[in-house]
């Protein structure tokens, strides 16, 4: 089978499997937006990819990051998920008036070097005032199962808070409140994530 058939056959499978027998463990409206999700992957996933179109209102964003195995070593070949609010905060569109997945999010697949690209547009906070601008990352591992990234908040956002930012630095070069390099039209944040044992779901 080739290649681009065998991901698309992968991930349809994930979408059926995560469908039945969750016993409550995922959020339905979560699992609901994820199930969407996967029909948007493309056939072919690069480790460079595009969150926002280029017409998309707002700050152009690049998310540089790496993925690391749950022993430190890159991880290689390894598919990621990416969302995220639009300038206004809002995660469905105008006004969140409909639940459905995400409008802006992406896919990436980590190179030899366990590295991935996104290109995007500045998230805003939460338009309620709830928590900071942040992105989600979903990782889909053959080797230690489909797991959530921690939540990667950036760290000049006013929203975040002193307990976050502890916390975050803590953890050292996986730390979650990332620091964000501004340039006259560009703005750019560093990530490093890393899988654990066991998946999520």
């Amino acid at each position: 089978m080739p290649k681009k058939q065998i991901i698309k056959v992968f991930c349809l499978m994930l979408c059926l499997s995560l469908s039945r027998g969750l016993d409550g463990q995922v959020d339905p409206e979560w699992l609901k937006m994820w199930n969407e999700a996967i029909e948007t992957i493309p056939l072919e996933v690069d480790s460079e990819s595009r969150i926002a179109s280029v017409d998309e209102a707002g700050i152009p964003f690049d998310i540089i990051g790496t993925l690391h195995n749950p022993d430190g070593t890159l991880a290689k070949n390894v598919i990621l998920h990416a969302y995220h609010r639009d300038e206004l905060g809002y995660d469905f569109g105008k006004g969140d008036e409909a639940t459905t997945t995400w409008r802006l999010q992406g896919w990436a697949k980590t190179d030899a070097n366990g590295a991935f690209v996104f290109h995007t547009i500045r998230p805003a906070a939460d338009h309620l005032g709830r928590e900071g601008a942040h992105i989600h990352f979903t990782i889909i591992s053959e080797t230690y199962g489909n797991q959530w990234a921690p939540t990667v908040f950036l760290a000049d956002d006013p929203n975040v808070t002193f307990s976050q930012h502890d916390r975050s630095k803590q953890l050292g070069k996986f730390g979650w409140v990332c620091e964000v390099v501004k340039m006259k039209d560009q703005q750019t944040m560093t990530v490093n994530l890393k899988l654990r044992e066991e998946g999520d779901f």
